[in-house]
């Protein structure tokens, strides 16, 4: 997974998060941020970055980055042309931009959608969204910095919800 947080800091959280909510203490921080989905997509394509091709970068479609599901996750990344970085970017901001990652993610989704739907599965099972809850409800009551359970609670949520096309 990506890191959270400036300087990836609060990455400790996710990994006592899956620990909880998953029983799964084997989650790595990628050592590039992005090392694994690059290794990932190289292998899947045949293509290696400056290699095959030129002025390419590795991209996540729909984010979740911090989402073990996700982040790895064929259907969810994609080799994009860095002149396309302003339109794709985490920070790019605007009209333009919201009606660009619409349509990119309505074809990705039209492409992908059974594995998309089942991911979707995954992130709304009964279980899955009561132990998440309950791992907030126990945070909330054992955390005294409120601040940053919140902050964190919020990225859970981001990165744990389902995928939706508009």
């Amino acid at each position: 997974m990506r890191g959270f947080g400036r300087d990836a800091a609060g990455t400790h959280l996710f990994f006592d998060f899956y620990s909880k909510v998953f029983q799964n203490d084997n989650i790595d921080k990628d050592p590039t941020n992005n090392q694994k989905p690059t290794k990932l997509i190289e292998t899947l394509t045949q293509l290696k970055k400056n290699k095959d091709i030129r002025n390419y970068q590795v991209s996540h479609i729909f984010g979740r980055t911090k989402n073990i599901f996700a982040f790895t996750a064929p259907w969810n990344i994609v080799y994009m042309p860095k002149i396309l970085d302003p339109f794709t970017g985490h920070e790019a901001k605007g009209e333009m931009i919201d009606e660009y990652q619409k349509l990119f993610q309505q074809q990705s989704y039209e492409k992908f959608h059974p594995f998309i739907d089942e991911f979707n599965n995954i992130m709304t099972d009964s279980e899955l969204v009561e132990s998440i809850e309950n791992y907030f409800e126990d945070l909330y009551n054992t955390n005294k910095d409120i601040k940053i359970v919140q902050k964190f609670e919020k990225a859970v949520r981001d990165e744990f919800s389902p995928i939706e096309i508009v």
